[in-house]
């Protein structure tokens, strides 16, 4: 089975607190700052997304072939926008080419 590497990219402002990998819209996995977390999935179709708390990342569709990377950062405007308006860009999983 392809193998999913999640690089949870450090970060001030929630480095105490974990966040909440789901699979295919069900919790998987929970990474803290600055962590790799190595996610075992079947081949095929995947849909993965971060959150924490009520804010969450963009939704990224996978096609598993082979083994990925993908990196978990914070959104780039600032807190108060993310966490009212921005809630759905709060985090971002972007694939990571090698």
């Amino acid at each position: 089975m392809p193998i999913v590497t999640i690089n949870r990219i450090s970060e001030h402002e929630n480095r105490f607190r974990k966040i909440r990998l789901e699979v295919n819209g069900k919790l998987f996995a929970k990474i803290n700052n600055s962590e790799k977390q190595k996610l075992e999935l079947p081949y095929g179709k995947h849909y993965i997304q971060a959150k924490i708390d009520w804010c969450t990342s963009n939704i990224l569709e996978v096609e598993l072939v082979e083994d990925i990377d993908v990196k978990l950062i914070k959104g780039k405007r600032s807190t108060l926008y993310r966490t009212t308006f921005g809630y759905k860009k709060y985090l971002l999983l972007q694939l990571e080419v090698n």
